[in-house]
């Protein structure tokens, strides 16, 4: 279950089975914020309800508050500049060695589409062996 801190907005995965049937008190591992966490019918579409302290219902005997109840705190990925950046050089610098090699008289895709007819070639007589094989087996 997702829940989020109502004041840093940090969001936590926790177990649904940890908030007991009528809820409870949980403590942001980041800002240390209480708030009253309810399991909640959204829980089945993976949302969650949280009830600020101070509207918290009284329970019966699970008033006690258990500190940091969070399981994982999922901190939001960054987009990295440098990955960006070189995957921008490299495409570059494979179109410009394509370009090169096509422009000096190195026709590098014609010998790629020649290897591969060559394979493609192999392998229809390979299979074609193997089915004149189990026909004279089974025959």
């Amino acid at each position: 279950m997702l829940i989020s801190c109502s004041s840093c907005n940090s969001k936590y995965l926790i177990n649904s089975a940890d908030l007991l049937p009528n809820g409870r008190t949980v403590q942001c591992a980041k800002c240390g914020h209480n708030w009253f966490q309810v399991k909640s019918i959204e829980e089945e579409g993976y949302l969650s309800t949280s009830v600020p302290l101070s509207n918290k219902i009284a329970d019966n005997e699970n008033n006690n508050k258990i500190a940091n109840l969070p399981s994982t705190y999922i901190k939001k990925q960054e987009p990295s500049m440098i990955n960006s950046i070189l995957v921008v050089t490299t495409l570059t610098i494979i179109i410009i060695v394509f370009w090169l090699l096509n422009n000096n008289g190195i026709n590098f895709f014609i010998l790629v589409i020649f290897y591969l007819q060559e394979f493609y070639f192999n392998l229809k007589m390979i299979i074609n062996d193997l089915a004149k094989i189990i026909h004279q087996i089974l025959n």
